[in-house]
């Protein structure tokens, strides 16, 4: 679906957040995507260049792409080519070029051969989903592709050779169980932890767990995230207002936090900047998930124009216990 919307494709596995993954994404909607990708080849006369790899519609900021081409024939003559990338950023053309020798000085391997090779049996395995005709003959290239490079496919597989005897592992697949006497695992989330114990046997399925127990914090509530709690608090301007709300984010009192405030701003500034400034200072590892939110409460603070913002970083950076800069606020 990402690809043929000219889009971008997240997958989240294991003990991935989803919010960063979201987050991401949303950044790259968001900023100007390369897009208009053109490759132009220049060669001398008796040679051509084969494109292994599907064209290119849409690349976004932090991505990368591979192009795969086969260069085919001699040439008599020059040995320079030389490949013309132009594409659109931003409304503007833009035109990059590389010069290449057809003639290596050194033997690099077949690592580009493998990768040019596993691009172009990607592309069949699509065609050949995609349904047609030419099914039989697209999967004969598949497998002779495949085969000649070494690089595995939807119709071909590694097999197993024993070092010693340099035969051919054969034979079914055997389950083995794995008993364990006893095993504690903990899972922590907020202010509810999660215990299992007790002896486990690995299956196919997964680990199951003869007992499990569950805690919860104090008076049976879950402890709240102070990063979601933050955020919750964002006024739609960029904002936050100067309450205890705010000020039990922080592990403050509210008259910690007010009696603090430095004379020149008002309370909503001083509010926005020490929100700022726990951002940066304590939850920079999940600057993915909050980098809008800071963005907004940044340009609001630069709009108010307010006196003493030096001042106000400096008494913030007093009261968390931290050492954040201005420069690094971006206000």
């Amino acid at each position: 679906m990402a690809r043929e919307g000219s889009g971008h494709a997240q997958f989240i596995t294991g003990t991935d957040r989803m919010q960063p993954k979201v987050m991401q994404s949303l950044r790259f909607a968001l900023q100007p995507a390369v897009d208009n990708i053109s490759v132009n080849w220049t060669v001398p006369e008796g040679v051509t260049v084969d494109m292994l790899s599907p064209p290119i519609n849409t690349l976004f900021q932090g991505q990368r792409a591979l192009i795969h081409a086969q260069i085919k024939g001699q040439s008599s003559g020059k040995t320079e080519g030389a490949v013309t990338v132009k594409y659109r950023l931003k409304d503007q053309p833009v035109t990059n070029q590389l010069q290449f020798t057809l003639k290596p000085a050194e033997d690099t391997g077949l690592t580009i051969h493998r990768l040019a090779a596993r691009s172009v049996i990607r592309s069949l395995e699509l065609e050949e989903r995609a349904g047609g005709a030419d099914t039989e003959n697209i999967r004969r290239r598949i497998v002779e592709l495949s085969v000649q490079a070494g690089v595995s496919s939807v119709y071909t597989a590694f097999i197993g050779i024993n070092k010693d005897s340099k035969q051919t592992v054969k034979g079914p697949l055997l389950q083995r169980s794995v008993p364990v006497s006893h095993m504690m695992a903990a899972f922590h989330g907020g202010g509810a932890r999660m215990c299992a114990c007790g002896p486990i046997q690995s299956n196919s399925m997964g680990i199951q767990c003869d007992s499990m127990s569950f805690e919860e914090g104090e008076e049976g509530e879950p402890q709240k995230d102070p990063l979601l709690q933050l955020v919750s608090l964002q006024k739609a301007a960029g904002c936050w207002e100067l309450n205890a709300s705010l000020a039990a984010v922080f592990g403050k009192t509210e008259d910690e936090v007010t009696n603090q405030k430095t004379a020149q701003v008002e309370g909503s500034v001083w509010a926005t900047v020490l929100a700022l400034i726990w951002l940066y200072a304590y939850k920079s590892d999940q600057q993915d998930e909050w980098q809008f939110v800071a963005m907004k409460a940044a340009s609001w603070i630069r709009s108010q124009k307010p006196d003493g913002l030096s001042q106000c970083v400096c008494d913030g950076n007093a009261l968390l216990g931290s050492q954040v800069t201005e420069d690094t606020l971006e206000i």
